[in-house]
């Protein structure tokens, strides 16, 4: 029997990569909110040491981050398990959009970034799954 709702599915989960504590916590409500469940980590690094990349199926990270990067991070992902990534940064620099999208990053967002924003990606992603 095929699904025909729109609605995002439960088991969708998102990986929340920033190295700042409140903007984890935030968007780990935010995908709490709509629905989706969330799992944290304060570095690239360490969700590659977690072993819990497989069982992602989006990922929000930060840019700039002790360690790899969130460009070098969404170039790893796409080469290894192709995912939705939305990156986002509190400093824009020149030739980061043109970067992100040959990263194979999904979104851009800076901060502070519109909340409904992040919200309209989440679920557009997760209605992709469905």
């Amino acid at each position: 029997m095929q699904q025909t709702s729109a609605a995002p599915k439960a088991q969708t989960v998102i990986g929340i990569i920033d190295d700042d504590a409140d903007v984890r916590s935030a968007v780990a409500a935010l995908v709490a909110s709509i629905g989706l469940k969330s799992e944290m980590f304060e570095t690239a690094d360490a969700l590659m040491a977690s072993g819990r990349l497989s069982c992602l199926d989006c990922v929000v990270t930060d840019l700039q981050m002790p360690g790899m990067n969130g460009l070098a991070l969404a170039r790893h992902i796409q080469c290894t398990r192709p995912l939705p990534v939305i990156l986002i940064t509190a400093f824009p620099a020149p030739g980061l959009d043109d970067q992100a999208a040959t990263a194979g990053v999904r979104c851009l967002l800076r901060k502070p970034f519109d909340a409904l924003a992040l919200i309209d990606a989440l679920e557009s992603i997760a209605r992709g799954r469905s």
